[in-house]
């Protein structure tokens, strides 16, 4: 299936079962890019810094995601991006439900879409470390995020710190999770480098589940 096909698509059962088997790699890739090029657009403003959160930093970046998505290279685009998207479950704690930082979905079920978990990293900050797996990769492996999308994506926000000692740090941790494959450099996004890949067991069904790794800095 085509994208152009993928916004008018019918599916036999009302719904794509695995949205990321209805994109196909050209779908996935292009989602990624579009990350990428809002990333590149917020670095060059100088907009975020070493103070600002997680929070603060995925409104910037929505902001610019909205921005190329207009351009007429993706006006074409069948999938929209949505800022922290809401799960309608009750979460623990105090009673929250689960929210995914953004996501990308069409006009089918609200349930399937293509998912990005953002986390703010700073070298030597162990408790952001752990979130990243415990508040991010795991959300994925468990279902709470992105349930019928077997692929999905983590963004790793650097503000302060060396850039490589960090992603090592976080690689010694995703690698311990339900590994299949350990996450490894992947193929650049046009010129962005930064871009890693790890292959998971999710806990309930086990089957596999992929997550691309950006992480963008801003030091």
């Amino acid at each position: 299936m085509s994208l152009a096909d993928l916004a008018n698509q019918q599916f036999a059962s009302g719904l794509p079962k695995d949205l990321a088997e209805e994109l196909g790699s050209d779908g996935i890739r292009t989602i990624l890019i579009i990350i990428c090029e809002a990333y590149k657009n917020l670095r060059g403003f100088g907009k975020v810094t070493s103070v600002m959160n997680e929070t603060g930093i995925t409104e910037e970046l929505n902001i610019e995601l909205q921005v190329v998505m207009r351009t007429d290279e993706y006006g074409d685009f069948p999938l929209y991006p949505i800022h922290e998207k809401s799960h309608d479950r009750k979460g623990k704690g105090r009673g929250n439900t689960p929210r995914i930082d953004f996501c990308f979905r069409g006009r089918w079920g609200r349930d399937r879409y293509f998912g990005a978990e953002c986390k703010l990293l700073k070298e030597n900050y162990k408790t952001l470390y752990d979130d990243y797996v415990a508040g991010g990769v795991c959300r994925y492996l468990t279902g709470k995020y992105s349930e019928n999308c077997s692929i999905g994506s983590m963004i790793g926000y650097i503000t302060s710190g060396n850039t490589e000692k960090i992603i090592t740090e976080i690689k010694n941790r995703v690698d311990k999770v339900y590994n299949v494959s350990k996450m490894e450099k992947s193929n650049p996004i046009n010129s962005f480098d930064e871009h890693y890949k790890s292959v998971h067991k999710r806990e309930v069904s086990f089957s596999l589940f992929h997550i691309h790794h950006l992480f963008f800095s801003f030091t």
